[in-house]
């Protein structure tokens, strides 16, 4: 349990730093536009804000028991897509977005925050250059559905069984914490994540998708209140 306290702090302070580069970087791009570049420092110090989050929960050696709150997962979901903006130039990939024009949830948006920047990371350094990356984030009376898909080369058939365990990886340099994450993040949320893969040449590619039940914030009226 020590080892994945510190495998998984540092996995996540790592992606936090990851951000803040990318966050470095649209600022300088877009120097230009000083209304962009105050969006960009305002993630940047929310980025901040989370590693600060993260060193302190580890310090204490407890999870630090964050409120949670009712978001638009569609912004989110796309917060998350500007943050790898300079991956996905890099590799021309093209990104396809088809969403509800709002997906309300209550959820713990640091959190869910972390699961959807885990899994397009995983699917932009598993696509080919000009490859296609799709996200949708829709609601149901009782669900909101986040799908991230790409054609890349699909999930080797020997990782399948153990996809979601800690400390399995098929990266040179991964230390197959990511899926492990996502998994914590959604069942603690009382989700499911799914997950199809091909390796078939000409038919690859993963698509994940998240399920988080729809929980508002507003009290539901009683029959003989209405």
């Amino acid at each position: 349990m020590a080892g994945r306290l510190v495998g998984a702090t540092m996995h996540e302070v790592n992606n936090r730093l990851a951000a803040l580069t990318n966050l470095i970087f649209l600022a300088r791009t877009f120097a230009a536009s000083p209304l962009q570049n105050v969006d960009y420092l305002d993630e940047a110090d929310s980025q901040l804000r989370s590693l600060g989050e993260i060193t302190g929960r580890s310090l204490s050696f407890i999870r630090l028991d964050m409120e949670a709150k009712e978001i638009d997962l569609v912004d989110l979901a796309n917060s998350a897509l500007r943050l790898h903006h300079e991956q996905i130039a890099k590799k021309r990939i093209n990104v396809q977005t088809r969403s509800s024009e709002a997906a309300l949830a209550c959820v713990k948006k640091g959190e869910i925050f972390q699961a959807i920047t885990n899994l397009l990371l995983n699917s932009i350094e598993a696509l080919p250059h000009s490859g296609k990356l799709h996200v949708r984030v829709v609601t149901h009376p009782y669900n909101a559905i986040i799908t991230i898909a790409d054609n890349g080369a699909g999930i080797p058939e020997s990782m399948r069984r153990t996809l979601f365990d800690s400390f399995k990886s098929n990266k040179s340099e991964g230390n197959g914490l990511g899926l492990w994450i996502v998994k914590e993040i959604v069942h603690g949320h009382g989700g499911t994540i799914r997950y199809r893969s091909s390796s078939v040449f000409g038919r690859s590619g993963t698509v994940f998708r998240i399920l988080l039940p729809v929980q508002s914030l507003e009290r539901t009226t009683l029959p003989e209140e209405s």
